[in-house]
C-alpha cells in the first residue's frame, strides 16, 4: 500500500534514518518526520503551521504534492503559511494582514 510505514518513509526520504534519534536529525528532516506522522495518522483534517519552514525546494514540492493528494482523497487542511501554496484542489485563501 502507498500509505504503509515503509512506503511513506521512503517517499519522504526518511527510510535510511529510522535508527537515528529524532534529536540528531536536521530541522528539515524533522519537518519530514512530522509530515510522515500526518500521512500515517489517517486523519481527515490536517492542521499545518508553516509547513515549509526548514525545507529545501524538493521538500516544499513534496509538501505541496502530499497536500494535493490529501485534498483529492476527500481530506481537508488548515494551513498557516507565508509561502505560496502550489497545491491542486479546492482552496479558500484567507489573508490576515
Amino acid at each position: 500500500s502507498e500509505h504503509s510505514d515503509s512506503a511513506v518513509l521512503a517517499r519522504l526520504g526518511l527510510d535510511l534514518l529510522t535508527e537515528l534519534p529524532l534529536r540528531s536529525l536536521s530541522a528539515g528532516q524533522q519537518r519530514r518526520v512530522a509530515l510522515a506522522r500526518m500521512l500515517l495518522s489517517k486523519g481527515r483534517v490536517w492542521m499545518m503551521d508553516e509547513p515549509f519552514t526548514n525545507l529545501d525546494g524538493a521538500g516544499r514540492s513534496l509538501v505541496d504534492a502530499v497536500l494535493s493528494e490529501h485534498l483529492a482523497n476527500g481530506g481537508s487542511a488548515i494551513v498557516a503559511t507565508h509561502q505560496p501554496l502550489e497545491i491542486v484542489g479546492d482552496v479558500k485563501r484567507v489573508s490576515l494582514s
